[in-house]
């Protein structure tokens, strides 16, 4: 992954809002949130939104492009930070639907870090080797 900052939602949030120019109360009124809510965020004081719109709402506004590494990072770790499935990736029903299932076979097969990350890839390039 190609995350700039911290490991937590709250320092990649303040990061790419900080590079984007952006205040912390411009940028709050932006996304119409509460500038003190969007401090608590960036600060671990409080958990990532919850709602989807919101999160698309933010990462429209930091810029970020659905597929880029941020656009990842962003929502993977407002999942991490909440034990949740990324946002956009819960709207896809086969997604909410799969991902039990192929994180307990991960889980079953005991696949140590370089296996998951050998099977992400063999993913990345499965519609490539199979038209």
């Amino acid at each position: 992954m190609a995350r700039e900052g911290g490991e937590y939602f709250g320092e990649l949030l303040r990061e790419l809002r900080v590079k984007k120019g952006c205040g912390l109360r411009d940028f709050a009124k932006k996304i119409s949130m509460q500038p003190s809510n969007l401090s608590f965020i960036e600060n671990g004081r409080a958990h990532p939104p919850r709602d989807p719109e919101m999160l698309l709402r933010i990462a429209g506004a930091l810029g970020l492009k659905k597929g880029d590494a941020q656009w990842g990072d962003f929502f993977d770790l407002a999942a991490k930070d909440t034990q949740r499935l990324p946002a956009d990736l819960a709207k896809d029903k086969n997604i909410r639907e799969y991902i039990p299932m192929m994180m307990r076979t991960i889980s079953n097969e005991r696949l140590s870090t370089k296996e998951i990350k050998q099977l992400i890839e063999k993913i990345r390039t499965f519609r490539h080797d199979n038209p």
